[in-house]
């Protein structure tokens, strides 16, 4: 008995002591720009494991999933340095201009408007990336598809998983190095594959992980 209970404390200290080291090293190539593609991929990689509830090997998983996919990675990386960066230069603009005027305001809408769509797409884009095998172009037409087809849903995992970061914000920068990413990261993975079993049946879902995996 005192055997299983031990077993079951380590396991569980196992699973928590990666969970944070995740979010160390992930917060750490975040800030170094450069290296926040294969962060997220490695982070996501993980989440993935722990969402379909196996207890991955942190490095085998992390390094793996950088190893394989670091070139989707990268260019995922470069498409979303580039629409967020422009996103936020429209956006600085704004505070200078007219904000009476109609088309000002129509502008700002569809700006706010396609960088929500951009944030929904991206949380479909880390999330599948390392578990399917799709070339990039074929993760971003998943990603939009399910955007498009599932807003609602979409929107609700948004804010779900913008929740943990947010939060951070009022907390000390701690959390936000060892917990919040990681967690947001989860919440984002759990909230993908739901929108994946409502939006496919079981034999298409099948279907896609196999050829994604091919």
């Amino acid at each position: 008995m005192a055997k299983w209970q031990d077993s079951g404390f380590y396991a569980a200290a196992e699973r928590i002591g990666n969970f944070l080291v995740a979010n160390l090293i992930t917060a750490f190539l975040l800030m170094t720009v450069i290296g926040a593609p294969f962060g997220l991929l490695g982070l996501f990689a993980l989440m993935n494991e722990w969402a379909q509830g196996r207890q991955p090997e942190f490095f085998r998983v992390y390094l793996g999933a950088i190893r394989r996919r670091w070139r989707s990675a990268l260019g995922l990386g470069i498409i979303d340095l580039a629409g967020f960066g422009l996103i936020f230069f429209n956006l600085s603009i704004f505070p200078v201009m007219q904000l009476r005027n109609f088309p000002t305001i129509l502008s700002l809408t569809m700006t706010l408007s396609l960088g929500v769509v951009l944030f929904m797409a991206n949380l479909y884009a880390w999330s599948t990336l390392p578990r399917l095998g799709l070339p990039l172009r074929g993760v971003i037409k998943l990603s939009l598809l399910l955007v498009l087809s599932r807003p609602l849903h979409s929107f609700l995992i948004a804010l779900a998983a913008l929740t943990p970061l947010l939060a951070s914000l009022f907390l000390p920068i701690a959390f936000l190095l060892i917990l919040s990413l990681s967690v947001s990261a989860y919440i984002a993975v759990r909230g993908v594959w739901w929108v994946l079993r409502l939006h496919f049946s079981r034999e298409q879902l099948a279907e896609l992980l196999a050829n994604g995996s091919a």
